[in-house]
């Protein structure tokens, strides 16, 4: 039976596009450029400095040729990038990094419904939970099937990933020593327009890590979750929650959550958002058979917890304390090329951690602001420049190492250059 339903299935999926093909009407194929060069200098980026500690200064530069062919009910996409520091590979090394940031095609079912196959970025929401990791030089992509269902007020995602480290004749194991990654990965993401004010997004997400012990145990931890937004004139209200559930790669059970609220106001040239993000963590006074440290999944942290990266790598970098973010950011547009900007974080533990002397850390970390302009050169090119220093308490030398009585800082300057190539549109019969 279940064979019968799938030779159906893949019978109307075929003759879908044998039909669309007999009444295509034009196919285009689109060349996209994205060059992306950027000089960092770090003097606490990530960790606070020290008498022994020397400012680190390097350029690094992402390169991406993306091209596009689409024709009715089919669109293929890929995106080859090469990453790099400069001076990395030598004047005359035969080494690189050239690789596939996205290569997928998506095939319509009908007009509102279409699958997504292969190596593709997801981006979810305001990328707390999936992020494409944008300004991380590599980003980030996933491999695997995406079914969207896109129609006038509802969209939604069903993505399906996983993983193998090589082609095998026998047996599925995937447990890389080398870096971290899932074996298992299942989204569904849905936005609903309630009304032209009020919206809702939903994220339910189940990720599996095989065990390190036993290559036929997967562990699932469960992300559910989502945001209410209500925006009326110049005034946007949001209201962010999300429930961790399942268990580790360890085997140890989660029970976490995450909350964020917020407020935006703008008036004329100036743009306010006040809010705070509340990370739930583990007592470290206390022994407990269940981690309550939420973990924000595949999202991207630096614009949420503050330039500086001191908080990216969870729950390690709290200690499983978890973590309070009060924030505000201000935004002023000087004119339609310029907007200047000014980020504003506050840092407290949730929850209690010892130092190694066994002695609870003081739950206030410290401040960080961040510092940023751009201006926008012309249609494809914009410059960027931003500006972040921290004043760190005690607590976040105890928890970060380095010495909190030097102020630590970081500065780049990146200009990125998005022109299109080429464009060419064939009319069919």
């Amino acid at each position: 039976m279940k064979a019968k339903l799938l030779t159906l299935f893949l019978s109307g999926f075929f003759l879908s596009h044998v039909l669309s093909a007999q009444t295509d009407s034009s196919k285009t194929i689109l060349l996209d450029l994205e060059f992306r060069p950027r000089i960092e200098y770090r003097n606490g980026y990530r960790q606070l400095p020290n008498d022994t500690t020397e400012a680190a200064y390097f350029g690094t530069q992402r390169s991406r040729l993306k091209i596009t062919y689409t024709q009715q009910r089919f669109k293929f996409h890929t995106s080859i990038q090469d990453l790099r520091v400069w001076g990395q590979y030598g004047q005359v090394s035969t080494g690189g990094s050239l690789n596939v940031f996205e290569a997928y095609i998506e095939s319509y079912f009908t007009e509102n419904l279409f699958m997504r196959i292969g190596r593709q970025k997801v981006e979810l929401d305001n990328g707390k939970i999936f992020s494409a990791a944008d300004w991380s030089q590599a980003g980030r992509s996933q491999d695997g099937l995406n079914l969207i269902y896109e129609k006038r007020k509802v969209k939604s995602e069903l993505m399906a990933f996983f993983n193998q480290a090589s082609e095998a004749v026998f047996e599925t194991s995937y447990s890389p020593t080398t870096f971290t990654n899932y074996k298992l990965l299942n989204v569904h993401f849905m936005k609903v327009n309630v009304d032209k004010h009020l919206s809702l997004t939903t994220i339910n997400a189940a990720d599996g890590y095989q065990s390190k012990i036993s290559s036929g145990t997967l562990y699932v931890r469960g992300t559910s979750g989502g945001r209410l937004e209500f925006e009326k004139d110049n005034l946007y209200l949001t209201m962010s929650g999300y429930y961790q559930y399942g268990q580790l790669q360890s085997g140890k059970e989660i029970a976490a959550y995450y909350l964020q609220p917020e407020v935006k106001y703008k008036i004329e040239k100036f743009t306010t958002r006040l809010g705070a993000e509340y990370m739930s963590g583990d007592d470290a006074t206390a022994t407990s058979n269940i981690s309550k440290s939420f973990i924000p999944l595949y999202g991207v942290t630096w614009k949420f917890f503050g330039n500086m990266d001191y908080f990216i790598s969870f729950p390690n970098d709290l200690k499983n304390g978890g973590l309070i973010n009060p924030y505000l950011f201000l935004f002023y547009d000087i004119n339609h090329k310029t907007t200047v900007r000014a980020d504003m974080h506050l840092f407290y533990l949730q929850n209690k951690v010892l130092d190694k002397d066994k002695e609870e850390i003081n739950p206030y970390l410290g401040f960080e602001n961040d510092l940023s302009i751009r201006f926008k050169i012309n249609s494809f090119s914009t410059l960027d420049y931003g500006f972040s220093w921290m004043k760190a308490e005690q607590s976040m030398e105890k928890l970060k190492g380095g010495d909190s009585g030097r102020t630590p800082f970081w500065t780049y300057l990146m200009i990125t250059f998005k022109p299109e190539l080429f464009k060419q549109t064939l009319k069919t019969k």
